[in-house]
């Protein structure tokens, strides 16, 4: 049985830096695709802070756009804000990952699927691999594996990792190409409106010789009856803001999938960690989850290389992941989750409240008390405004 220092499960963003991480501190490392490479099935818009993608990307041909506006279009008026972002083809941004990390020392395997995975002693895992080109089962050995396996994670057989409790907050989205950019290449466009979803959105994103457009709903609402794709072909065919732009244009790529809005409540067990999608890390209010990918990545870079050269991987040492992250991001995205549970809650209330509450909340800095008071009461006294641009660079985190 082939033995490594970590397995790491999934080479997304979260995946593949931690496998360069770790490999660059000359760890033996094993990092998993089921594809054929890595990003080719992942249904994401594709955009996140320059920041993170100047640290980890050296070659300008996998930014697609540098993003300087976003723009979020609501029933009565738009909020915009200055921003430092890019937007990436993922099949593009997630392959140029994983071969850095491949460059970095980390053995590389796509087209190889994680069947089951059993802890043996602390510090000894096994984990049943399948190699979909020649048929093969076999086990590898690690001292500790790592989650970064997406939405459907093998984490969940631990039932200190289960999220089926989540799932109701998770949210269902479709992205699709087409061909040629319908805005300004440098500028993003978030639609919020009870007309497409109570509580969803669409997108229009610029990447340099397609849009990226999509639409997304929570689970709760599609168990009411919402269909998704529905109100994709209606984003592009008949909603009034959109439809001009994008009717008739030719689809050139088309992905579908769960996107996991809802933190986990544990990221580290015996031997184990879980980081990215897998455990949760994506803002339950605009769906970005690149950022956290990397700063999940770094944290377990870090706490993983304390434990290898301790030689120690019970529970206690790798907790400290989890406080990494707590003493982190995950300080914005449980604030971010708070306001959540309100904007669902508000649903019992018609189908109004949610982009009334989230214009209120996240982006209550843009305007006045007076202005607050009538979005919470549009349209009966009339349509608020929002206050002069005052700097402030919005970040997704």
């Amino acid at each position: 049985m082939e033995q490594f220092d970590v397995v790491i499960l999934g080479a997304g963003p979260a995946g593949s830096v931690l496998a360069r991480l770790l490999a660059e501190k000359a760890f033996k490392v094993l990092l998993v695709e089921k594809d054929a490479f890595a990003g080719k099935t992942t249904a994401c818009g594709g955009l996140f802070d320059k920041p993170y993608f100047d640290r980890y990307v050296d070659d300008p041909t996998v930014m697609e756009q540098h993003i300087r506006r976003n723009v979020f279009k609501m029933p009565w008026g738009e909020v915009v804000y200055d921003c430092d972002q890019v937007t990436v083809k993922r099949r593009v941004f997630d392959r140029y990952l994983a071969e850095k990390a491949h460059n970095a020392g980390a053995v590389y395997r796509t087209r190889t699927k994680a069947l089951d995975w059993k802890r043996i002693t602390s510090g000894q895992v096994e984990i049943r691999l399948h190699d979909l080109d020649k048929k093969e089962k076999y086990l590898v050995g690690a001292r500790v594996v790592a989650f970064a396996d997406g939405p459907h994670t093998l984490a969940k057989k631990n039932p200190r990792f289960e999220h089926v409790q989540n799932r109701k907050n998770w949210a269902y989205a479709y992205a699709y190409e087409i061909d040629g950019l319908v805005t300004a290449p440098d500028e993003m466009i978030i639609y919020l409106d009870k007309a497409l979803f109570p509580w969803g959105y669409g997108w229009i994103f610029p990447d340099s010789d397609v849009s990226n457009i999509g639409v997304g709903t929570i689970q709760s609402e599609m168990d009411k009856g919402i269909k998704v794709k529905e109100k994709l072909f209606e984003f592009i065919n008949d909603y009034p803001e959109t439809s001009a732009l994008l009717k008739g244009k030719t689809i050139s790529d088309k992905k579908g999938g769960f996107i996991p809005m809802w933190l986990i409540d544990h990221y580290s067990d015996d031997s184990q960690l879980v980081l990215g999608d897998a455990a949760g890390m994506v803002s339950p209010l605009f769906g970005a989850g690149i950022d956290y990918a990397i700063d999940a990545a770094e944290a377990a870079a870090a706490t993983l290389g304390e434990a290898l050269t301790a030689g120690r991987y019970d529970a206690a040492t790798l907790k400290a992941y989890d406080e990494r992250l707590n003493r982190g991001f995950l300080i914005d995205l449980r604030k971010q989750m708070m306001v959540a549970r309100i904007i669902i809650k508000s649903l019992k209330f018609g189908a109004q409240w949610p982009v009334k509450i989230l214009a209120a909340i996240a982006f209550g800095g843009k305007y006045t008390r007076w202005n607050k008071i009538k979005i919470m009461l549009y349209p009966l006294l009339g349509k608020p405004q929002t206050i002069k641009e005052n700097g402030e660079i919005l970040s997704h985190k």
